[in-house]
């Protein structure tokens, strides 16, 4: 691969721009999530520039070629979904990934995040709630209008809408390890006006194995391959006809 990432760098950020853009991808079929994300990184660091200033330590790589380039009419008509994936709880973490969505995306509004936490299951609420209430905050400066989350227990989600201020409007589950949607967690969306997803991702959804391949080649990395932080995935449809106008992610490594 042509880049090279010096050794000084501790924290790097990916913006893939929009993949449906990209045709080495698109004419990939059947792919998973995190086979389609590895694509999009390989695809998007061997299109990025292979030079830095010397003792950066952070870098900021986008795939230029992948962005539309829409006109004002066009805009206002689209919105935007997002789903970000934590390994953490920090709320730095979060903060970073919010500051950086709206940073790289571009907008004034998001319309629904998600978030996905590294392990839901063993995730207390106490932690949950710390992190609910940084999209709280979103949510009351009109920055995002929906919030939810994902793949965590049915007890855990209850305890949430009742503690918190802003109630999530969306969860999502894993039809890959839950066949059934839980009766409980059916009815209490039912009574309380959520809407009940399902996804297909991975429980990991970018292992280090996967970082490994996609790094393996840079000889200053071999030795310190970068890990993920967190995970952006943005969908933007044309509003009232469903149209898929553009898909991407935006990761951020540490090492």
């Amino acid at each position: 691969m042509p880049y090279n990432i010096p050794k000084t760098v501790s924290k790097i950020y990916i913006h893939t721009g929009n993949v449906l853009n990209t045709n080495e991808l698109t004419q990939k079929a059947g792919q998973n999530a995190t086979e389609e994300v590895v694509e999009c990184l390989n695809i998007c660091l061997s299109k990025c520039p292979s030079s830095f200033a010397l003792h950066e330590k952070t870098i900021h790589l986008k795939c230029e070629e992948c962005y539309n380039n829409d006109n004002e009419e066009e805009y206002l008509a689209l919105k935007t979904s997002v789903k970000i994936f934590l390994t953490t709880n920090e709320v730095d973490v979060l903060n970073d990934s919010l500051k950086t969505l709206f940073k790289e995306l571009n907008e004034e509004v998001i319309d629904s995040v998600i978030l996905t936490l590294n392990h839901g299951k063993d995730t207390k609420l106490a932690d949950l709630l710390t992190l609910w209430t940084v999209l709280e905050g979103y949510v009351n400066k009109k920055k995002i209008t929906r919030i939810g989350v994902s793949d965590i227990a049915t007890d855990l989600f209850i305890a949430l809408y009742n503690n918190s201020i802003i109630k999530p409007t969306i969860i999502q589950i894993n039809l890959n390890s839950c066949c059934v949607v839980p009766e409980a967690l059916q009815e209490f969306t039912k009574d309380n006006e959520i809407q009940l997803l399902t996804h297909n991702d991975s429980k990991e959804i970018l292992p280090q194995s996967c970082l490994a391949e996609v790094f393996g080649e840079q000889t200053e990395l071999k030795q310190k391959v970068p890990k993920l932080e967190w995970m952006i995935r943005y969908l933007t449809h044309v509003k009232c006809r469903g149209v898929l106008a553009s898909k991407g992610y935006v990761v951020c490594l540490k090492r």
